[in-house]
């Protein structure tokens, strides 16, 4: 008997998360912060597992953000963006939407 699934947030008791159908530009987003976040771990010469332990998330959670794949909770987007070194989720997606003239960290 398969396992009964939350829908109001697209999760089940096996962990895996249903897809919701997302709009073309919440589908850019999506891949415009996972850019963002393996630019930074690129710059930084850091590997996933690092900002896994620097932020508390699963690096299967980080992986599936990369991969544009992931409409994460905005805590723990909070979570990865201060354990990159930005101030919070708000300074990091300023930045992938081009805020702050674009300067560098």
């Amino acid at each position: 008997m398969p396992e009964p699934q939350n829908k109001k947030n697209g999760s089940s008791k096996n962990g895996k998360h249903e897809t919701k159908s997302v709009s073309r530009s919440d589908q850019m987003l999506l891949k415009q912060i996972g850019l963002m976040v393996n630019k930074v771990l690129f710059e930084r010469g850091k590997p996933v597992e690092w900002l896994s332990f620097k932020s508390g998330v699963a690096r299967s959670s980080i992986r599936e953000i990369i991969a544009g794949r992931s409409n994460s909770r905005i805590l723990t987007l909070n979570s990865i963006a201060r354990g990159l070194g930005f101030t919070d989720a708000i300074e990091m997606l300023d930045k992938v939407k081009g805020k702050n003239g674009g300067q560098e960290r």
